[in-house]
């Protein structure tokens, strides 16, 4: 297939990229691969004109193809490529993936199919219905898409992408937050859990999601299993390892502090010269330190600002 960096064929997501069948009449969203081809279908509709450059590297979808394949690779989703209904990792991308791809289908973008129920009862709450607000969101995006020039600036459209990301994460996280521990120990649900409050300091600042940036900030930087305990975190590499202690540091805040603290950053976030600063403001808020002192002054300076 053509339309892709050529980087691809070095990573692990190559494989699926280009050898997850094309989706049909049906879309059965506890397969992997139907999944991946949606986000694949998905991906390659939105380049009209190469909005997002000749082999599509500047589009944001990357981002959750990335993630996907994460969850897979290190066990996240269940055993093979089916996808465990009960899985939390996996109801999260289901609404990460189904909403936006059905976004998609009612803006016109990708062509309907008939979508597949749960094999059979679970623990989520499954369906388009759950995320109503979400879809509005996800459709606005692939409208806003469609209308958007070649040699744009696309940040509105990572704005507008991110909202309709938060708008599901927000239903997800309140089925997770009353779920049970298994099939996860206590330590990875609580990590998912945190992980979900994490996004919502990504979305503040609009994180950028396109292969390049994904590819020089988003690979490495999470664990490779499932955490077992928070004994397994001496084992990780330091970033994963800083990271993921991070993610359980927000998991364990109340939640009225957690609140507070999102206030506060989505204020530094207002402006486009902090999101561009995204790396060294987060570095100040998660790693405080000597070597962040100037950027914890910057940070506070885009706080103060009226």
């Amino acid at each position: 297939m053509s339309g892709h960096p050529a980087e691809l064929t070095g990573l692990d997501l190559h494989e699926v990229w280009t050898g997850a069948p094309p989706l049909g009449d049906r879309f059965d969203p506890f397969s992997f691969p139907q999944r991946m081809a949606a986000y694949r279908a998905l991906i390659q509709a939105t380049n009209h004109n190469g909005l997002f450059g000749a082999d599509n590297r500047d589009n944001p979808l990357w981002g959750l193809m990335f993630q996907h394949q994460w969850q897979h690779r290190t066990g996240r989703l269940g055993l093979g490529d089916r996808i465990d209904p009960d899985a939390g990792w996996g109801f999260g991308n289901y609404a990460l993936c189904v909403i936006p791809w059905l976004g998609a289908v009612a803006a016109g973008v990708v062509p309907p199919a008939e979508l597949l129920e749960p094999p059979g009862p679970t623990r989520f709450r499954y369906g388009p219905e759950q995320f109503d607000t979400g879809l509005a969101d996800w459709r606005r995006y692939f409208e806003l898409v469609r209308a958007t020039r070649p040699g744009s600036d696309l940040e509105p459209l990572r704005l507008a992408l991110w909202k309709a990301h938060k708008s599901c994460l927000d239903v997800v996280a309140g089925q997770i937050a009353t779920t049970e521990p298994d099939p996860y120990s206590p330590t990875e649900l609580l990590f998912l859990r945190g992980w979900c409050r994490m996004v919502d300091y990504l979305w503040a600042a609009a994180w950028r999601t396109d292969f390049d940036f994904m590819v020089e900030y988003g690979l490495d930087v999470l664990p490779e299993h499932p955490l077992r305990a928070e004994s397994d975190l001496a084992a990780l590499p330091t970033r994963a390892r800083r990271n993921v202690r991070n993610v359980l540091r927000l998991a364990r805040t109340p939640d009225w502090r957690y609140a507070l603290n999102l206030l506060l950053w989505r204020r530094v976030m207002r402006t486009r010269q902090a999101r561009d600063e995204v790396l060294a403001m987060l570095e100040a808020v998660f790693q405080p330190s000597t070597g962040t002192k100037a950027a914890r002054r910057r940070l506070i300076g885009y706080l103060l600002r009226p």
